[in-house]
């Protein structure tokens, strides 16, 4: 990292920006305080783990539909190639914290002076809400139901739902199952 853009850190860390420094080949070089504490907020990934990795790499982990890995790769390309002075997209991404959400990135170059011997841009992300509905094919169990995540692993229903949809449950019970289960009780409800 060339000394005159490892100056410009610390006044990066003054924006209100969620930002990682990213340079032409898409590795991150820099992460805002803020980041960490949006980081801690969303659970996408420790601070450590961001520097000198792919922004491509750190995205295509969480992304909900994967092909949305060429609308970032778009970005960074845009960055590089120096077509628009600043390139932004909307990401469905899967947080440990709190379930889907869609995210809005926005990357424009860093310029410094002197001009640093290769490109970097900044890129920013925030949170605009939950996804739409995303139509895909979910593996489900045919016996017990559970889901086949992503990560290959096997979850239960009410969890993948809550991890999709932040969804929280409460416990009821239907008409059909307290008459095979409670037959004693059915007859009382007015159902």
């Amino acid at each position: 990292m060339p000394d005159s853009l490892s100056t410009l850190f610390p006044s990066l860390n003054a924006l209100t920006h969620n930002a990682l420094v990213i340079d032409s080949s898409g590795m991150i070089r820099f992460v805002s305080a803020r980041w960490d504490e949006f980081n801690r907020q969303y659970g996408l990934t420790s601070t450590p783990d961001c520097l000198e990795r792919s922004i491509l790499e750190l995205f295509q982990e969480v992304m909900i539909v994967p092909a949305d890995i060429h609308k970032l790769e778009q970005l960074l390309q845009d960055m590089v190639q120096g077509t628009r002075l600043s390139s932004s997209t909307e990401l469905a991404l899967l947080t440990l914290n709190r379930g889907s959400r869609l995210f809005e990135l926005n990357m424009c170059p860093l310029i410094a002076e002197p001009a640093p011997a290769y490109k970097a841009a900044i890129l920013a992300i925030r949170d605009i809400g939950l996804p739409p509905v995303i139509r895909q094919l979910v593996p489900i169990c045919a016996s017990c139901k559970s889901i086949r995540s992503t990560q290959e692993e096997w979850i239960r229903i009410e969890r993948f739902l809550q991890q999709q949809l932040s969804l929280q449950f409460t416990h009821d019970i239907c008409p059909a199952c307290i008459r095979e289960l409670y037959p004693q009780y059915a007859a009382s409800l007015k159902w």
